[in-house]
């Protein structure tokens, strides 16, 4: 007896440039949540130290703990771990629900683009103003900048 396709399954073997696209952006994001995990435990106390760079420029400690690292009133890593999971939700939804797909990546393209601006302007409070560089930040900020290309690949297909 042959057995039904599963939602999960038509998800997963959608070979399309689209998926295609939503899957490289949703890996991206799961190395934002592994990166920004090990930020928002160090900011919640659960990891005292973080390892850093050998030099005087790094200090995730200072980095991370400065009035800087909050974005409304929560620890910064813990934001950037909801904006994270919101791409991964809305990379799979726009795969799942193809009618909405092209609303749900301007959502998706809304989300990556305020991390990349985010990422921009921390990276500028760091070297400028903080005058300390994070790691683990900086990571991140890779990561976030590099979610911009296949993003422009989904945005710009024809399909």
């Amino acid at each position: 007896m042959k057995q039904e396709k599963s939602l999960i399954d038509e998800v997963r073997e959608n070979s399309s440039e689209a998926a295609s696209c939503r899957r490289d952006i949703a890996t991206l994001a799961t190395l934002g949540l592994v990166d920004f995990g090990l930020i928002s435990l160090f900011q919640l106390g659960a990891i005292r130290q973080l390892p850093d760079l050998p030099g005087k420029l790094f200090d995730t400690e200072k980095v991370n703990s400065s009035k800087d690292a909050v974005i409304l009133g929560l620890p910064d890593g813990v934001v950037s771990l909801g904006a994270y999971t919101a791409t991964i939700g809305l990379a799979t939804a726009a795969t799942r629900f193809r009618k909405q797909s092209r609303v749900l990546d301007v959502a998706l393209a809304g989300v990556l683009l305020g991390q990349a601006v985010g990422a921009a302007q921390y990276l500028m409070n760091m070297t400028a103003v903080q005058k300390k560089v994070c790691i683990y930040c900086v990571a991140g900020a890779a990561i976030n900048f590099a979610a911009l290309k296949p993003l422009r690949r989904l945005l710009k297909r024809r399909d």
